[in-house]
């Protein structure tokens, strides 16, 4: 039985209609939605353990070594997200014809059913929060807005599917940009980014509210991965020197989560954000050109074990939190003690969480994501050929 679900949840992964498969794809995504749940276990669950009291990012968790850091600042996950989508479009659409409302029609069909699924959810389970305004709000891609619908848990996660909409309506406009005035508009952009954030920080701006909660801070990240997509149409070749990148962007990514911990973390507002945003994606992008390489030596069963996980990565980031409040309000979160309290939130969230949220997600990616990503259909056609520098030329 097991061997059919996983079977099937592969064969699922390679139904895009829009460029080739990779299967590196996936393992990143379902990394990323696993991270985000030790990210979110490894504060609620430590901070109960140590002040006995509601959570407050003031008392942000210090790292004692690089791996910790990377569940502490686990929200990093999301970046690699944005990263990710910035990398697919691009390659799934660089030098062709954009069927504009053919792409909103599939970005509408991979992530609407299951947002609305958790929307209602939320709502009835939440009823005092409801109003017409704050459902408007989520509905149309203002759902990282503070008087968006509160349904607690259900809810948790939708700001960043607000971010990844402003994206969305963004891409074909810098698709076009890029097509006509090549890659070298990214970095432009980027850096204007920098320069706009950096003149709201001297303007009095709550920078962590605008660099990790708005397109504004997070378009960079986007952008990167536009840049990642560039890259890998005109240049990628896998084998050992990339092999060695991914190594080493692995040890960057690693780094400079852990130094950036030691600074304060997530839980500081200065101006670290004015270009934390644009470092830790830098980071993935170089870790992401090797990973396209190195995922080739893996074995199939391992490979496939993360396809499958890449494959329902989307209910695993949407519904994960379901599963750590429903622990956290039965005090079960801490079930097995170690001396340290992240170790023990890590401990717990894998024995104990993990199954039941790959459960949910598999549930959910089946009954709710399926049936609608089978809908999508091919948006983008061959171009007729373009001047362009070589690198936005496709292999």
């Amino acid at each position: 039985m097991l061997h059919l679900l996983l079977h099937e949840l592969i064969v699922s992964a390679m139904k895009s209609t829009n460029f080739g498969y990779i299967p590196a794809l996936d393992h990143l995504r379902g990394f990323a939605a696993v991270l985000v749940l030790f990210f979110h276990s490894s504060h609620f669950i430590s901070h109960k353990l140590i002040y006995g009291t509601p959570y407050d990012p003031a008392n942000w968790a210090r790292a004692g070594n690089p791996f910790s850091a990377l569940a502490i600042e686990g929200h990093t996950a999301v970046s690699l997200f944005f990263l990710l989508s910035g990398f697919v479009f691009t390659v799934g659409s660089l030098q062709k014809k954009l069927n504009y409302l053919g792409f909103y029609r599939n970005r509408f069909l991979r992530t609407y059913p299951l947002f609305l699924f958790f929307l209602i959810l939320g709502i009835a389970f939440n009823t005092e929060n409801f109003s017409i305004t704050a459902l408007l709000q989520s509905v149309f891609f203002m759902a990282n807005s503070d008087t968006a619908i509160n349904g607690g848990a259900f809810t948790f996660v939708f700001w960043s599917i607000a971010v990844e909409w402003h994206f969305y309506l963004l891409f074909p406009l810098l698709l076009v940009c890029v097509q006509k005035w090549g890659w070298r508009v990214l970095p432009g952009l980027i850096l204007a980014l920098l320069v706009v954030r950096t003149g709201a920080y001297f303007a009095g701006a709550d920078m962590r509210v605008l660099s990790y909660w708005t397109i504004v801070g997070r378009l960079d990240q986007f952008l990167l991965g536009m840049l990642v997509g560039i890259y890998y149409r005109a240049y990628f070749v896998a084998g050992k020197r990339l092999d060695y990148v991914a190594i080493g962007g692995a040890g960057l990514v690693l780094m400079l989560l852990f130094g950036f911990n030691q600074l304060g973390g997530g839980g500081v507002n200065n101006h670290l954000w004015i270009f934390w945003p644009t470092l830790e994606a830098m980071a993935w992008a170089i870790f992401l050109i090797g990973y396209l390489s190195i995922a080739r030596h893996f074995h199939r069963l391992i490979g496939n074990a993360l396809v499958a996980l890449g494959t329902i990565s989307y209910s695993i980031y949407m519904g994960h939190y379901l599963v750590l409040d429903f622990f956290l309000r039965h005090d079960w979160d801490s079930l097995w003690r170690l001396d340290d309290p992240v170790a023990t939130a890590a401990l717990n969230t894998f024995v104990f969480m993990l199954p039941l949220v790959l459960l949910l997600a598999t549930t959910t990616y089946f009954c709710v994501e399926r049936p609608f990503l089978l809908r999508r259909r091919k948006y983008v056609q061959v171009a007729a050929p373009v001047a362009q520098g070589p690198a936005i030329s496709a292999n």
